[in-house]
């Protein structure tokens, strides 16, 4: 029963995935290159945009839509932690449950809140005067990115061969849509996620701008 749900599972996977054809984009490195999309889920919003106001420094940050987004978490939170405090207190602190509660429903959204600020507004960082790629609030020791756990703590963008662009079909409860995600292509193939979120726009404006900036080719497969 469960290798069955588990092939179902993978075949609505498959039909999410839009058909890529790499022989379009007329380069070896493409044929290697998984078409699949590397980062699973993603937001129906626009979560990041690309400041190049500094050429030599692009960096991806979080937009308002993020903001907005991971506040909503932390309000409701304070909201669900306040509320039962207050009226724990008026009640002659009797009320244990209410105490629970708060911690419970209020901490688990400030805890999810919180949590995505910190994400959501991790830069992603295109170093061009040093010639490097990095994801964090600060540039990551050159002797850390050498670490076989840590590979891709900081990328030379002399090792980026392409920017590739990807769709993927996201269902929940509430009805589908598609996320869209941009990954740095490596010499060897493997794939470095970038970004991923829903407004396809924004996303191949971005990436026509990294492929220019970086003079390497954008497939896009979106």
């Amino acid at each position: 029963m469960f290798e069955k749900l588990k092939k179902w599972v993978e075949q609505a996977q498959q039909r999410a995935v839009q058909s890529v054809e790499p022989a379009v984009f007329n380069h070896p490195l493409a044929q290697q290159t998984d078409w699949h999309p590397l980062k699973g889920g993603g937001a129906n919003f626009q979560t990041h945009r690309l400041d190049s106001s500094n050429p030599d420094f692009l960096v991806f940050k979080a937009s308002k839509g993020a903001y907005l987004f991971s506040a909503a978490f932390v309000f409701f939170g304070i909201i669900g932690m306040l509320i039962p405090a207050l009226i724990f207190f008026h009640e002659g602190q009797k009320e244990w449950g209410l105490v629970l509660f708060a911690l419970l429903f209020g901490g688990v959204f400030l805890a999810v809140g919180f949590f995505l600020f910190y994400y959501m507004t991790t830069p992603r960082v295109f170093d061009t005067f040093y010639g490097c790629y990095f994801k964090g609030r600060k540039k990551p020791d050159h002797k850390l990115s050498m670490d076989s756990n840590n590979q891709h703590a900081l990328t030379h963008l002399s090792e980026v061969k392409a920017i590739q662009v990807l769709r993927e079909r996201i269902s929940s409860k509430n009805g589908s849509y598609y996320s869209y995600e941009i990954n740095l292509v490596l010499a060897d193939a493997s794939r470095i996620n970038v970004i991923d979120h829903g407004k396809h726009e924004a996303v191949i404006d971005d990436a026509e701008l990294l492929a220019t900036t970086l003079g390497v080719p954008l497939w896009d497969g979106s």
